[in-house]
């Protein structure tokens, strides 16, 4: 133990770099719930001293800085001279450290700095996927590239590692990482706001949306597989009572999902929406599907629970569907390559009364059971037993 976690809370640093892409994503959703989590931890006593780490304010060169986005967080930063990308680089190659004075340096990505050696403070990685490995198809040559020698620092180094779920827990330990190493903490449901009824009114007046809707969410990428969804929803459509559309929302990514279903009847893209706006769109949608090819961990279908809204969702969607659980899933669980599954499955959750109130009340106890208050206890104690 060091003094200061014998004297005291340990002094974590939290490298929080993901915040600064132009598209956080996953990964930014749960940084930013795992930041409420231990703010929540702190009002009840049960705190942590907590800096945050990350790349220069953007717009630092101008003649007028801007305020830093990450001074809402309120916690104290640590920042660089260096840009995001040139410092994401200079930490892959080593030719900047973490700055020293801290008992825990937890990188919330693989994008993470390497500690000076003999300088006391012990690394934690979280590493969300291994998506790269398991779905090719769904990465670029050169993201696949950084991931996979990121993914070997920090496997090689002597990091803790956190995982949001059992399903890629496994996939360290067949890549030879020791169990020991390896700490689960599912990620939480309670961080979107309040409802915006009258936002989410006019964005679905703005896309020609009247009554019902099936519902998806994620960034326009092929791992996200909305092109076998739009074939899907072609397919089960005709037996909707209604001519229900399917609103897409999520940011662009890249590849040919951006233009998948462009041209199809009944396919609406609404883009990317405020998290108020957002949080109305699952509140009002008849039903949610999420069939990405593969996932680390997954958090739309528990905002879609957290709604009341019943869910459709891959086999390797672990929010929903993790390894060696008990219980019987709380949504459809269909294979992603299966267009006739898929659409089998919207049929049926569009349709079937008696089968969308049994998934929306088995749903309501899967998010109760998953809270960033939870993942920030579980966060501190991993912290207090490295320290």
């Amino acid at each position: 133990m060091t003094a200061a976690a014998d004297w005291g809370p340990p002094r974590v640093l939290v490298v929080v770099e993901q915040l600064r892409r132009a598209v956080p994503g996953g990964i930014g959703t749960f940084t930013r719930g795992l930041l409420g989590g231990l703010a929540q931890c702190g009002d009840e006593g049960d705190g942590v001293d907590v800096s945050l780490l990350a790349s220069r304010t953007p717009g630092a060169l101008s003649r007028r800085t801007p305020a830093d986005p990450l001074a809402r967080l309120g916690r104290p930063l640590a920042l660089s001279r260096l840009p995001g990308p040139l410092l994401t680089r200079a930490w892959d190659h080593g030719w900047v450290r973490a700055p020293g004075g801290y008992d825990i340096m937890h990188a919330v990505s693989l994008a993470f700095p390497p500690c000076r050696a003999g300088g006391g403070t012990r690394p934690v990685v979280t590493v969300h996927d291994m998506a790269w490995r398991r779905r090719p198809e769904g990465a670029t040559a050169r993201g696949a590239a950084w991931h996979e020698a990121a993914l070997r620092r920090a496997r090689d180094s002597d990091a803790a590692l956190v995982v949001t779920s059992k399903f890629v827990a496994a996939d360290l330990i067949g890549d030879g990482v020791d169990v020991d190493r390896i700490t689960v903490v599912h990620g939480g449901s309670d961080h979107l706001p309040p409802q915006d009824p009258a936002g989410t009114d006019a964005l679905l007046g703005s896309l020609g949306v009247e009554g019902d809707f099936l519902l998806t969410v994620g960034t326009l990428e092929p791992r996200k597989n909305i092109a076998r969804l739009v074939q899907a929803y072609d397919r089960a459509r005709p037996a909707f009572p209604e001519r229900w559309p399917l609103v897409i929302v999520g940011p662009e990514g890249w590849g040919p999902d951006l233009l998948a279903g462009r041209d199809r009847e009944g396919v609406v893209y609404a883009g990317e929406v405020d998290a108020a706006v957002l949080a109305g769109l699952y509140r009002r949608a008849r039903a949610f599907v999420y069939v990405p090819l593969t996932e680390g961990y997954g958090l739309p279908p528990l905002e879609a629970m957290r709604a009341g809204t019943p869910v459709v969702v891959a086999n390797e969607v672990p929010s929903v569907v993790d390894l060696d659980e008990p219980d019987p899933p709380p949504a459809l669980v269909v294979d992603p390559f299966d267009v006739e599954d898929i659409a089998g499955a919207l049929t049926t959750i569009m349709t079937d009364d008696a089968v969308r109130a049994d998934l929306t009340a088995r749903g309501e106890a899967h998010w109760r059971s998953r809270t960033w208050r939870d993942v920030g206890r579980q966060h501190i104690r991993l912290w207090r037993s490295l320290a």
